[in-house]
């Protein structure tokens, strides 16, 4: 495989990496990666945490997270809502800094000290792209289904004005914190504030977080490029251009980047990535000029990864020139509803790599209720990536996403939870990428 080294190196300005908001595509998610409002007040629970079933063995699979030094004796045990000590409204410290296998999280725990914390979650969203009003409306259905207040505010890749919506928040009053970080060196220092408090802090992929929603970005990438080299050789005759858009100002989305790299490389010496860049904001029309530009170089691209955003745009460029053709093949990844009906058609959009963006949402209101009940919640949440390339495959994932109230019950599908933090332990947050 050959990449074409300058566009490789390519790199956006500095005002247009603080546009970006993304996941990781989810992690999770060049999210994914990842609105709306309504508020309530009270407590109170319609999906008890002992009603779910256990987790599947799959899901006790040990995943890496961290530890302090000074907790290096820390276990489950440790992190029970028995509590560590902590005085009410006293600063939680640095947190867990050294990585350290989790167990699995065991849901039913019993609950520990109670913080004195308006019963309000925020969710401070950086994007109105698909995935994240999808997010916010399953944050929302589980804040109505736990009787809590929800509150939100769109920065639309503005770091500046997410960290000020996010101190706004604060001086009103909150519980709980949802983020996914534009600018994460800047927004950490807001994030550790809002953990001073006793507030949980649910972020995608960054720290410091209460719990982080995280995937294997390495495997996500691969599976994509993995896929896509699989097609070369049945459909392309191990012959191919691509174009990859890469989330690379995103430090933990770099190892996606390779991933896919490394998947497209089975194909053999045939595949050439003649365009590795990252458009200048993770939106439609982000992709489309930067699909647009790849065209006057490159009219002879007939693969295109990444983002299901940038890859949506992308598409649209294509069809504008008039270079759409069976043959074609897209995929990207988040499971954007455009890009999941694009699939279902047939034609060049042949996959979306999909993680259960909704599921988390609706984890993240239900364990910020637990939390204001003092109950034990994961310090992580590892989104498992869901490969949608057929009908069937989006029926039963669109079904299960419109119904996360009952994929509560039992998310191991789709969620493999680790570790254990209540408010009692809240010092055992994570200060590193998990």
């Amino acid at each position: 495989m050959v990449v074409n080294e300058s566009l490789a190196q390519h790199q956006v300005s500095r005002r247009d990496i603080l546009r970006w908001s993304a996941l990781a595509s989810a992690g999770l998610a060049s999210a994914p990666l990842l609105a709306a409002c309504s508020s309530g007040t009270g407590s109170g629970s319609s999906v008890a945490p002992t009603s779910r079933v256990a987790e599947s063995s799959d899901a006790k699979t040990s995943i890496s997270a961290m530890t302090s030094s000074s907790a290096t004796t820390s276990s489950s045990a440790a992190s029970s809502a028995a509590g560590s000590g902590l005085a009410p409204g006293a600063p939680v410290g640095p947190g867990l800094t050294t990585k350290k296998v989790l167990p699995a999280f065991q849901f039913g725990g019993a609950a520990g000290p109670v913080p004195d914390l308006p019963k309000r979650i925020a969710w401070a969203n950086s994007s109105d792209a698909a995935f994240f009003q999808l997010i916010t409306d399953s944050i929302e259905q589980a804040t109505k289904d736990r009787n809590i207040e929800f509150i939100t505010a769109i920065a639309n890749g503005d770091s500046a004005k997410n960290i000020e919506q996010i101190n706004t928040f604060m001086q009103r009053g909150i519980g709980a914190l949802c983020i996914q970080p534009i600018d994460a060196n800047a927004q950490a220092v807001v994030m550790k504030k809002a953990l001073d408090t006793g507030a949980a802090v649910f972020s995608l992929v960054t720290p410091p977080s209460t719990n982080q929603a995280v995937a294997d970005q390495y495997k996500v990438g691969n599976t994509q490029g993995l896929a896509a080299a699989k097609y070369i050789t049945d459909k392309l005759g191990g012959n191919a251009n691509v174009v990859y858009f890469n989330t690379d100002s995103i430090e933990v989305l770099k190892a996606r980047h390779q991933g896919v790299l490394d998947g497209l490389k089975t194909a053999g010496a045939g595949v050439k990535v003649v365009v590795d860049v990252q458009p200048s904001a993770i939106t439609q029309d982000a992709g489309f000029q930067s699909m647009n530009t790849v065209l006057q170089a490159h009219p002879d691209v007939n693969v295109i990864l990444g983002g299901d955003t940038n890859c949506l745009g992308a598409f649209s460029a294509l069809q504008a020139a008039g270079k759409v053709t069976d043959t074609l093949y897209i995929s990207g990844i988040d499971g954007d509803e455009q890009a999941l009906a694009a699939v279902r058609k047939g034609g060049a959009y042949k996959a979306s790599f999909a993680f259960a963006y909704p599921l988390m949402g609706y984890a993240w209101g239900q364990f910020a209720a637990d939390w204001f009940e003092g109950k034990p919640i994961p310090q992580v949440m590892q989104l498992n990536a869901i490969e949608l390339s057929s009908g069937d495959a989006i029926n039963k994932f669109s079904a299960d996403m419109k119904a996360v109230s009952r994929i509560w019950k039992d998310p191991s599908t789709y969620l493999t939870m680790m570790g254990s933090i209540s408010y009692g332990t809240r010092d055992q947050y994570i200060a590193y990428a998990a």
